[in-house]
């Protein structure tokens, strides 16, 4: 019981000087916090306009170089120097001012960002690489790299400057800051997809795009994605997907009012119709003249409303379009007074020599053999450079599987690290989990033995004190019987020992059967502390004789008549 309250007390001093010292780490912070606080240095204005600069610069891109050249550099950060870098490379992109500085300045984005955890910069990084890249004539799997890594990176940002999203015109939260830039990294995989051939990757990212920007009813962006997706379904000869992609494309550029929007997508539903026709996707001839006719209605829908304007993009693919419409009808003379419209045109969406094929064999079936000729040596220059890109495209393919064969292989190797660095880990966890147990284990072995011994210690003491006090009041009654006027006092005296301890005598006689009878109530009136006068007296015997007696007891039991009677 002792030694519990002693326990009790030990973890209650524990506990008081743990609350002390929590309190004072407590109050240590504070003050520390404080002083940090009182001590922070606000960042440079210069820093306040770079992200005013960011965010202007689109609309105005003029007053955005005028500003950075007159920037302090020196009072920027690291950071904010890469920054600077950044923004300035995006002022001379969007003036068409591609020079040397634009490789120095983003080379120095790039070294900063790129492996940083500010994943939102190393994104847009990122995407000015595939964009410098692809204003480069860089290769298609380079420009297609870069946008995954973009898309990686923007998946793993959760946080955005706060001053970007306070100047944003409108200002704009943080989460919708990362998705526009997330959804818009979708809309140029899925082109980087689908002109590499692979299309059906290209819809999934379209699609994806394609479905944010109508919930946030983007409709520019939204049409920019319809597009590319259709040819994705076309080239997988998903007709009707194609078609409604086309027909919505349309639907929303006519109510948008915009002419050049309307006419592209009366080229596209045009190219619908000729894919078809060159795939034989239709059951009978009848359709097939039936996807002419609607490819020619489509085709002059598209050229109505350009009217008289040369100089739109489009005009030529649509001429292009009739002229092969024609050429597969056998209408050789319509496909030669739109064909030669479209060669005489400025040379924008060349069909390369499917032009000087519809040409030649339509002069070649009116018997115009000199235009025949001509147009002869045209489409074999055509097909020899339509290889040479064939093989360059293959090229580039097989370049890019192997890209994506070794980052298969690279993901499936760290996947195996990390489970690895996983098991690792849980061993030592047991480990240590373990070592904890046996630690708290033995400790507690230790306790156990420890408050054992002290129970049997004060067990000891008790005893030990008991047989004292018992011993004493023996003495006291043996010495009041001695003192008394009482007859066969030596009898009354080895009487009251033996009550008192019933097994002494027999052990003595075990132990030293060789001791007389005198010997044996010598040695216990010795352990009863009798001089040798009173034991003569009891005894009836010398004092010498006593004496005597006594000198052979030492000389038989090696030990004092106590330790016979312990025993």
């Amino acid at each position: 019981m002792e030694n519990t309250d002693k326990l009790h007390g030990l973890w209650f001093l524990c506990f008081a000087t743990m609350k002390r010292l929590f309190f004072i780490g407590l109050l240590l912070f504070v003050v520390l916090m404080s002083a940090c606080s009182k001590h922070v240095t606000p960042p440079p204005p210069e820093e306040d306009m770079l992200y005013r600069v960011e965010c202007f610069y689109p609309n105005h891109p003029d007053s955005a170089m005028q500003i950075l050249d007159t920037l302090n550099l020196s009072v920027l950060s690291e950071k904010e120097r890469a920054h600077y870098c950044l923004v300035r490379m995006w002022v001379k992109e969007l003036k068409n001012q591609y020079d040397s500085e634009v490789d120095s300045l983003l080379q120095v984005a790039e070294n900063y960002f790129v492996g940083s955890r500010d994943k939102y910069y190393e994104t847009m990084t990122l995407l000015s690489l595939a964009r410098l890249n692809l204003f480069k004539g860089g290769t298609r799997q380079t420009v297609l790299d870069y946008r995954q890594k973009a898309m990686q990176s923007i998946e793993l940002c959760q946080h955005v400057d706060e001053r970007l999203l306070r100047y944003s015109e409108p200002p704009i939260g943080e989460q919708e800051k990362i998705d526009k830039v997330k959804y818009a990294i979708h809309q140029k995989l899925g082109m980087s997809y689908g002109s590499t051939g692979y299309h059906k990757e290209s819809i999934e990212h379209l699609k994806a795009a394609q479905n944010y920007y109508a919930e946030t009813q983007n409709h520019k962006e939204y049409m920019v994605c319809t597009f590319p997706l259709g040819m994705s379904y076309l080239a997988l000869e998903e007709y009707d997907s194609c078609l409604v992609c086309f027909q919505n494309g349309l639907h929303d550029a006519q109510i948008y009012g915009s002419i050049n929007d309307c006419v592209f997508y009366y080229s596209c539903l045009s190219i619908y119709c000729m894919q078809r026709v060159e795939k034989q996707a239709f059951s009978n001839e009848e359709e097939r003249e039936g996807l002419l006719r609607r490819m020619i209605a489509e085709s002059r829908k598209g050229l109505a409303l350009l009217g008289d304007t040369i100089e739109s993009i489009y005009k030529k693919g649509l001429v292009e379009n009739l002229a092969e419409a024609y050429y597969e009808l056998h209408q050789y003379d319509s496909c030669i007074y739109y064909g030669t419209q479209a060669y005489e045109m400025p040379d924008r969406h060349e069909q390369g020599g499917l032009l000087y094929k519809w040409l030649f064999y339509s002069y070649r079936a009116l018997d115009d053999n000199e235009k025949a000729s001509f147009f002869a040596e045209k489409l074999i220059v055509a097909q020899q450079e339509e290889i040479e890109n064939k093989q360059s495209v293959a090229e580039v393919k097989g370049e890019y599987e192997k890209q994506m064969e070794v980052n298969k292989v690279q993901a499936e190797q760290q996947i195996r690290r990390y489970r690895l660095y996983l098991w690792i880990a849980l061993l030592l966890a047991v480990l240590l989990a373990v070592i904890v147990l046996v630690l708290r284990y033995r400790k507690a072995k230790e306790l156990e033995v420890l408050r054992s011994r002290e129970a049997q210690q004060k067990l000891q003491l008790e005893l030990d004190h008991a047989a004292q006090h018992s011993m004493q009041l023996l003495q006291q009654r043996a010495l009041a019987i001695y003192q008394s006027d009482q007859d066969d006092k030596l009898k009354r005296i080895l009487d009251a020992f033996d009550s008192a301890y019933p097994q002494a005598v027999e052990n003595l006689k075990k132990d030293h059967p060789d001791l007389s009878e005198t010997e044996r109530q010598l040695a216990l009136l010795n352990l009863l502390r009798f001089r040798s006068k009173e034991e003569a007296d009891l005894l009836g015997l010398s004092e010498n004789t006593v004496r005597k007696y006594r000198s052979n007891l030492r000389k038989k039991l090696d030990s004092d008549a106590f330790s016979t009677f312990g025993g």
